[in-house]
């Protein structure tokens, strides 16, 4: 028996490709690709994914026409996202320079979206998606381990040189003697949120042990980002699956007595500790404690812009803040959509994931038992992207996957069915009884 025959066994390997999920495949592989394969058309960037997602679209539309899907407030919502990045843009700057990155921002969230929405149907859709994502992941892995173990920023270097690009400036921190690894993304952050985000499906999306192995191999190599980020994705995700484990084998409320535990232990380090409960986190909690403080300056004076522009916003335009935080980074999603695009967007982005969250839990309640699991990967996912977003920016690869990842699970919530109730059909009769009754006189 070969490897390949060990880690993926014939028996799963057969079988007809999934066709109609190729669209989505060549998104979310876009989604791995390095910047360096893209391409700019005036001032617009074409990231791999960005090709991709544009390039798909004439099939989503068919694939909508063909197969419709019932409309819900997220997708209102998210619709009205691609149309307020523009509007918004255009209150704070010329409509000339306003177009190309709200279009861009458009692509990223809403086209997205879209193609997730599209073409995922079924929960045995999601399961073959994850089966055919493996490959990219553990090559990803593979990349993530050696470059952080090696210290040493290698796969994008060397495709650099070989497209006649610039080398990239890749990040190069070392924390408890590792690297921070990018692989084949921008960032270490992007490259531990996109693969942390996987762990709940490698979980409950997969039957077969050994593809969850291998799922699992690639979401836990986020750990090799060394980002605080994918930390807290991956203790979300593997503390959300404990959870339910034990749910299911004491039959106890685990869930409400962990919430209630959890409420009373920051109430008590609230009244307790002396610099109180955002103190104790900089200071326990983060890898680094001057960038938690910078972190709780940041929402201070980025608060203070969003309340001075509630409406439209700041746009692109610098924030105000003092000589000593000379970096504009803002390292908060929710608060950087508030800050650029005003209170509307962030009430958008909001209902977008509370009321997929909403969708998912009443999916839960009609799903057929073997197709639970499949939703509450989902309900992880986004649970972990809505507290990751408080501490981290999404851009560019990573909020194209989480809306992707988003479309996916609105699409297949919307579209559960209550499972109806089995037919009981009656044993046959022996046929002694039959033959009995056939020769029995009439009445």
């Amino acid at each position: 028996m070969t490897l390949l025959d060990r880690i993926f066994p014939p028996t799963l390997r057969s079988g007809p490709f999934p066709v109609h999920l190729l669209p989505l495949l060549i998104v979310a592989y876009a989604c791995m690709m390095p910047r360096e394969f893209e391409f700019s058309i005036y001032t617009a960037a074409l990231f791999p994914y960005r090709v991709a997602l544009i390039l798909m679209i004439p099939f989503a539309l068919v694939q909508l026409a063909r197969s419709p899907v019932y409309l819900s407030l997220v997708d209102v919502a998210a619709a009205f996202m691609a149309v307020w990045f523009l509007v918004a843009l255009t209150q704070n700057h010329t409509f000339v320079f306003a177009i190309e990155p709200g279009a861009s921002e458009a692509v990223d969230y809403f086209l997205a979206y879209l193609i997730g929405r599209a073409f995922i149907r079924t929960p045995e859709d999601v399961r073959l998606l994850i089966k055919y994502l493996i490959p990219g992941l553990l090559f990803i892995a593979l990349v993530m381990a050696v470059e952080s173990v090696s210290q040493r920023n290698i796969l994008r270097p060397i495709l650099a040189s070989l497209l006649g690009k610039s080398v990239p400036q890749l990040p190069d921190f070392i924390r408890f003697g590792f690297m921070r690894a990018s692989a084949t993304f921008q960032h270490p952050i992007i490259a531990g949120t996109f693969l942390a985000s996987l762990l709940p499906f490698a979980w409950y999306a997969t039957h077969d042990n050994r593809f969850r192995l291998c799922a699992f191999i690639g979401a836990m190599s986020a750990v090799f980002s060394v980002s605080s980020t994918a930390f807290l994705a991956l203790a979300v995700g593997i503390g959300m699956i404990t959870m339910d484990i034990a749910q299911r084998i004491s039959r106890f409320p685990v869930v409400p007595i962990f919430l209630s535990l959890l409420a009373l232990l920051l109430g008590t380090i609230k009244l307790t500790y002396g610099g109180g409960l955002a103190s104790f986190i900089i200071r326990f909690l983060t890898f680094d404690s001057v960038t938690g403080h910078y972190r709780l300056m940041i929402w201070d004076f980025g608060g203070a812009e969003v309340a001075a522009h509630p409406l439209f916003g700041i746009g692109l335009n610098d924030w105000l803040r003092p000589a000593s935080m000379p970096s504009s980074t803002v390292d908060s999603f929710w608060l950087l959509i508030a800050m650029k695009y005003g209170v509307p967007a962030l009430v958008a982005m909001s209902i977008i994931f509370i009321g997929t969250l909403g969708h998912l839990m009443r999916a839960q309640r009609i799903f057929h038992p073997a197709d639970k699991n499949v939703s509450k990967a989902f309900l992880i996912f986004i649970l972990a992207a809505i507290l990751a977003g408080f501490a981290v920016h999404f851009w560019e690869t990573i909020i194209a996957w989480i809306m992707l990842v988003i479309g996916c699970a609105v699409s297949l919530s919307t579209q559960a069915k209550v499972v109806p109730t089995p037919i009981v059909v009656a044993p046959p009769r022996r046929p002694e009884a039959l033959r009995v009754a056939v020769l029995a006189p009439a009445a």
